[in-house]
C-alpha cells in the first residue's frame, strides 16, 4: 500500500469572522464620495449624503461618549455604503480592514427591529470596529506584525469565540437604542424552544450546530452570555476577559481560562449558570393550548410558514426543511399534502395568496455587477404550478394581489433610500406610486377583502410602527393603529378583519383589527411566538408556531380579547444592565453631522497590501503578500517561491482589476537557476520569465430556480527561457514561446438543503484551448470537462457524473502543462488524446453531533463510492491504454475550536489496470487534506 499526503498548519484553522465581499461588484459609472474624519472614512455613492452624514455622526458620538466597556482603542476604518443590494446586512472584516453596509431595510422587523436601518448598522458594526481596535494586544499583536491583518484575524479567531463578537454587538444595539435584538421576543425563541422541547444539548453542540436538529445561532448564544456576564460580574467583565484572551493568558483555551479567572468559576459552570438564569424566567411564559396540524420528523427540521386558509378548509404554506428546498404546499383538511411548486430563489420566504394565486418577490442579480440586485414579482397559479415574472429590474418587496386579480401592490425601496407603495396592473405596469416621508419605511401592503382599500405597515426612523390604509384609487391616508414603539408584521385580510403579528408582553402574538367596529383584539398567544395567523371555518386561529423542530402549523382557540393597542409594547427582557434610559436615548442625542463631503478617488490605496503569509507545500517554500483596495476593484499578490528539489527561486506578481465590465489581469514571474540533470555528472541551469496579460468577463445568470455563472477568459502568455553558465556555451538557445489561452467556464445548480451533500440538480462545464503563436511552432491543446449532479436514492444522497476529453499536438514543439482530471490513484500521463468518465455516489454515514475537548466537533461523516476510467491514445501506434479505478472516499465534516469548518478525509483506490507508472502497487491510499482552510 502507498500513502500520499500534504501539509497542514494548525493555525490556519482560524480565519476569524467570515467576510462577505464581491470583487468588482460596482460599475465604473458610480461616482464615489467620502466623509473623511479622524475616526472613520465613509465612502458612498453620490446621492447618499444624508445617510453618510448620519452614519458618521453616530460613530463619532459612540466613540466620544460611550464608556469603554471593551477598551478605549479605536483604529480608523473605511466604511463603504452599498445601496443596490436587496438584502439587509453589514460586516466588518480584517484582511483587508474595512466595513460594508447593505442599506436595504428588512421588511420583517421581528428579527432585526424597526428603527432606521443605517442607524442599526452603525451601532452594530461600529462595535466590531471597537472590538478589532482593542483585540490587538499580546500574541494577537505579534501575529498582526508577523502576518498582517490576516494574522490578527487568525489570533482573534483562536482567542475569542464568534459568539462573543456578535453577542457583544447585539448587546450594543440594545443598550444604545430603544430597540435592538435584546428587546425582540423572536430573538429568544430558539433557546426558549429548546427549553420547552426538553432539549439538553452540550455546549459544543450549541456552538457548532447540527445537520439533523435545530440549534440557535451564535448571535443568540452570544447575547445571552454577554448580557448575563455584564449583569452578574459588572460592566467591565468582558473587557477584562477579552484582554486576557487576546494576549493568550492562558496559552491554551485562553477565553475559557480568562472567564475562570475573572468570574471565579469554571467556564462550564458560567455557561450553565447563565442558561439556568434565563430558563427560570422563560418558564413563566404564558401560552394558549395548541392543536398541531403538522407533525415532527426524526432527524429533520421542517418549517411551515405563512399559512393561508383556503375556501375548502385547507392551508397553503411554504415548506422547507434540512432535507428539502423551499416549496409551496397545500395541506388538506384530512392532513394530506400536495406539493404545488418549488419556490424561486428569494431573499425572503414571505408570500401572499388569494383565489388560487400566489405572489412573491424573487431575487434577480445584475448580469455583471454583484452589488446590483433586483427584487422582482412572480405570480404562481396554484392549480397548474406554473409561474410567470411580472416585473423586471425592480426593487419590489412583499407583494399582494387583489382578490379579483386586476391589481398587484408592493412595497418599493429604491437605491436612493426612498420607500413607496406601488400599485400596478396584473402585468406589472405602474398605476400609482405613493412615496413615504424621508426615513420612513413601508412594508407588507394588503388589499382589503373587497379590494377597495390597501392596508400597509409603516415605520418611522425611531422604529415606531403603525398600520395605515388608503383607497385603491388614492385619497386620504387613514391611520388604523398609531405609531408606537412596537413591532408589527405579517398582515392577513379575512372579510373585514385584518390579522397581524404584534410583539407584546415579551412575545409575538396574533392580533386583529375589525374594520366595522374599528377595534383591535388580542386573539392567540404561544410561548415561542406565532407568526402570521388566519381564522379557519371553526373560528380557530391557524398560525406558524416556532418550535425546536422548526415552524409548525397549529390551531389555537381565538380569545378575541379587546385591547386599546395604544402605547409602546416592546419590553426590557430578562436582564437589567442594558436598559438604562441615559444610554437607551443615545440615537436621540446624536445631531446630524455637518461633515465635509469630497470626491473619493477610485485610485486611492489601489494596492493596499494588508497581509502576508508563509506556506510550505513539498517541495516548495513560499511567501505571499496580499493586496486589496477598499472598493474591491483590484486584487494583488506578490510572491516568492523556493523549490528544494531544483534549488530555484521565483518572484512574481499577479493582479486583477474588476472595476470595468471586462476585467483585465496580469501576471509576471521571474525564475532563477532552474536545473535539469543531463547525466550523472552534469547539471544544466536556466532562467525563465513568464508573463501573462488577459481579459476576464464574469457573468451572473442566476434567477428563477437556479444559480448560474458564466466566465469567459482570454490571455496572451509569453515564456522566455535562457541557459546560464556552462549550458549557455554548450546548448542551443531555448526558443521564446508565446501562446494564447481561451477558457469558458459555466456552472448552474438549484438550491440545496442543509443535509444535501450536493444539489439535486447541477452542472459545470470547462472548455479550454491553448495555441502557440510562434511561427513554425504548431503546439496546441484542447480540454473539455464537465460534471453533472443528480439526486440519489435518498434525500441526502448525491450522484455526481463526470466526463473529460483532451487533445494535443504531437509536433514536438512547446509542451503545455496538463490539468486533465486523470483517474484517481494513478500518476497522470499526458497522451495526445485522452478521455475520462467518472461516477460518484455520495451518501452520509452518520450525523454524530459529537465533539472532543472543545477542539474538534464532528457534524457529519460521509462516504463516496466511485469509479473512474481514463483512456490514453497514442497517435503513433493507435493503441489506447486504459486506467480504471474503483474505490471509496471517507469525508469528515468538522469544526475546529468551535469556530472554523474543515473537511478532510482519506481515499482508497483499487487500480483495475496494471499500474504502468510508479511501481506503487494496485492498492493506493491517499489522505485528503482540507481545501477550505482559507476564505480568500
Amino acid at each position: 500500500m502507498y500513502f500520499r499526503s500534504g501539509f497542514l498548519v494548525a493555525a490556519c484553522l482560524f480565519v476569524g469572522q467570515s467576510i462577505a465581499q464581491t470583487f468588482g461588484g460596482n460599475p465604473a459609472s458610480v461616482k464615489w464620495k467620502q466623509i473623511n474624519t479622524d475616526t472613520v472614512r465613509i465612502i458612498f455613492p453620490s446621492g447618499l449624503d444624508s445617510v453618510a452624514q448620519r452614519v458618521a455622526a453616530i460613530t463619532h458620538y459612540l466613540q466620544k461618549h460611550q464608556p469603554a466597556s471593551i477598551g478605549s482603542h479605536t483604529r480608523k476604518i473605511d466604511i463603504v455604503l452599498q445601496n443596490e443590494i436587496t438584502y439587509s446586512n453589514g460586516y466588518v472584516g480584517l484582511g483587508p480592514y474595512r466595513s460594508e453596509f447593505y442599506l436595504a431595510p428588512p421588511q420583517n422587523p421581528l428579527e432585526l427591529g424597526a428603527q432606521a436601518w443605517a442607524d442599526n448598522l452603525a451601532i452594530h458594526e461600529f462595535r466590531h470596529i471597537q472590538q478589532y481596535g482593542n483585540f490587538r494586544h499580546g500574541i494577537s499583536k505579534l501575529m498582526s506584525v508577523l502576518f498582517g491583518q490576516d494574522g490578527q484575524a487568525v489570533a482573534n479567531g483562536a482567542a475569542v469565540p464568534d459568539w462573543f463578537f456578535e453577542g457583544d454587538a447585539v448587546y450594543q444595539e440594545t443598550m444604545v437604542s430603544k430597540q435592538g435584538r435584546g428587546r425582540l421576543p423572536a430573538f429568544f425563541n430558539g433557546y426558549k424552544s429548546l427549553l420547552f422541547g426538553n432539549r439538553q444539548y452540550s455546549y459544543m453542540k450549541l456552538r457548532n450546530g447540527s445537520l439533523r436538529q435545530y440549534v440557535p445561532d451564535h448571535y443568540r448564544l452570544g447575547y445571552l452570555l454577554v448580557a448575563y456576564g455584564r449583569d452578574k460580574y459588572g460592566d467591565d467583565f468582558w473587557h477584562r476577559v477579552t484582554q486576557d484572551a487576546v494576549r493568550f493568558k492562558p496559552l491554551f483555551y485562553p477565553f475559557q481560562g480568562a472567564v475562570r479567572r475573572h468570574a471565579g468559576i469554571s467556564y462550564e459552570q458560567f455557561v450553565k449558570d447563565a442558561m439556568s438564569y434565563y430558563q427560570e424566567r422563560w418558564k413563566l411564559q404564558p401560552s394558549d393550548s395548541i392543536r398541531w396540524l403538522t407533525g415532527v420528523r426524526k432527524k429533520e427540521v421542517v418549517n411551515y410558514q405563512y399559512p393561508y386558509v383556503t375556501d375548502d378548509g385547507g392551508v397553503i404554506a411554504l415548506r422547507n426543511s434540512s432535507r428539502s428546498i423551499p416549496a409551496f404546499y397545500e395541506r388538506k383538511e384530512d392532513g394530506t399534502e400536495r406539493k404545488i411548486a418549488v419556490r424561486d430563489i428569494a431573499n425572503d420566504n414571505y408570500f401572499s395568496y388569494h383565489n388560487n394565486k400566489l405572489v412573491y418577490a424573487a431575487w434577480q442579480p445584475h448580469v455583471r455587477w454583484g452589488y446590483q440586485e433586483y427584487s422582482v414579482i412572480r405570480v404562481l397559479d396554484v392549480a397548474t404550478g406554473r409561474s410567470k415574472v411580472v416585473t423586471r429590474k425592480t426593487r419590489y418587496f412583499a407583494p399582494d394581489m387583489a382578490h379579483d386579480g386586476r391589481y398587484i401592490v408592493a412595497a418599493e425601496f429604491s437605491a436612493g433610500q426612498e420607500s413607496s407603495i406601488v400599485l400596478m396592473d396584473s402585468s406589472g405596469n405602474t398605476l400609482r406610486n405613493l412615496k413615504n416621508r424621508a426615513g420612513y419605511v413601508y412594508s407588507y401592503p394588503k388589499f382589503s377583502a373587497d379590494d377597495r382599500f390597501v392596508y400597509w405597515l409603516n415605520r418611522n426612523p425611531a422604529g415606531e410602527m403603525s398600520i395605515e390604509r388608503q383607497p385603491v384609487e388614492g385619497g386620504e391616508v387613514e391611520t388604523v393603529l398609531g405609531f408606537a414603539n412596537r413591532l408589527l408584521s405579517y398582515p392577513v385580510v379575512q372579510g373585514d378583519t385584518l390579522l397581524y403579528t404584534s410583539s407584546n408582553n415579551g412575545n409575538d402574538e396574533i392580533w386583529a383589527y375589525v374594520g366595522r367596529s374599528g377595534n383591535h383584539f388580542r386573539l392567540s398567544v404561544y410561548k415561542t411566538g406565532l407568526y402570521q395567523g388566519a381564522v379557519d371555518k371553526s373560528g380557530a386561529v391557524v398560525s406558524a408556531a416556532f418550535t425546536a423542530d422548526g415552524y409548525r402549523l397549529g390551531a389555537l382557540k381565538s380569545a378575541w380579547q379587546a385591547v386599546k393597542a395604544s402605547g409602546d409594547s416592546l419590553e426590557n427582557l430578562y436582564v437589567k444592565h442594558p436598559f438604562q434610559p441615559v444610554w437607551n436615548q443615545t440615537l436621540e442625542q446624536v445631531q446630524q453631522g455637518g461633515y465635509a463631503v469630497r470626491k473619493y478617488p477610485k485610485a486611492k490605496g489601489l494596492f493596499n497590501f494588508h497581509s502576508w503569509q508563509p506556506d510550505y507545500d513539498d517541495p516548495e517554500f513560499s511567501f505571499t503578500v496580499y493586496g486589496q483596495n477598499v472598493l474591491n476593484t483590484l486584487q494583488s499578490e506578490l510572491s516568492y517561491v523556493y523549490n528544494e528539489n531544483e534549488g530555484f527561486s521565483r518572484v512574481g506578481y499577479t493582479g486583477t482589476y474588476g472595476g470595468w465590465f471586462v476585467q483585465p489581469f496580469v501576471s509576471l514571474n521571474q525564475t532563477w537557476q532552474r536545473r535539469i540533470r543531463y547525466n550523472r555528472d552534469t547539471v544544466f541551469n536556466w532562467n525563465e520569465t513568464v508573463g501573462t496579460v488577459g481579459l476576464r468577463l464574469p457573468l451572473l445568470l442566476s434567477g428563477g430556480k437556479q444559480y448560474r455563472s458564466l466566465v469567459f477568459t482570454s490571455s496572451y502568455n509569453a515564456v522566455d527561457a535562457n541557459w546560464t553558465g556552462m549550458a549557455k556555451r554548450l546548448l542551443k538557445p531555448i526558443s521564446f514561446v508565446h501562446y494564447m489561452e481561451a477558457r469558458v467556464q459555466y456552472s448552474g445548480q438549484i438550491q440545496a438543503a442543509a443535509q444535501h451533500i450536493y444539489p439535486h440538480w447541477g452542472h459545470s462545464l470547462l472548455l479550454q484551448y491553448r495555441q502557440a503563436l510562434n511561427q513554425g511552432v504548431n503546439s496546441r491543446q484542447f480540454l473539455a470537462s464537465g460534471n453533472f449532479y443528480l439526486p440519489g436514492l435518498a434525500a441526502s444522497h448525491s450522484i455526481v457524473l463526470s466526463a473529460s476529453w483532451q487533445a494535443r499536438d504531437t509536433s514536438g514543439g512547446y509542451s503545455f502543462s496538463s490539468n486533465f482530471p486523470f483517474s484517481r490513484g494513478y500518476q497522470a500521463v499526458d497522451y495526445p488524446r485522452m478521455w475520462r468518465l467518472g461516477a460518484n455516489y455520495h451518501l452520509p454515514l452518520w450525523l454524530p453531533d459529537w465533539g472532543l475537548a472543545q477542539v474538534v466537533y464532528f457534524r457529519r461523516i460521509r462516504a463516496n463510492l466511485f469509479y473512474d476510467v481514463t483512456g490514453g491514445k497514442s497517435l503513433r501506434t493507435g493503441v489506447t491504454t486504459r486506467f480504471g479505478t474503483a474505490g471509496m472516499e471517507m469525508y469528515f465534516d468538522t469544526r475546529w475550536w468551535n469556530q472554523e469548518g474543515v473537511t478532510f478525509g482519506f481515499r482508497y483506490n483499487r487500480l483495475l489496470n496494471s499500474p504502468y507508472f510508479g511501481g506503487q502497487g494496485r492498492n493506493i491510499w491517499e489522505i485528503i487534506w482540507p481545501v477550505n482552510l482559507f476564505n480568500r
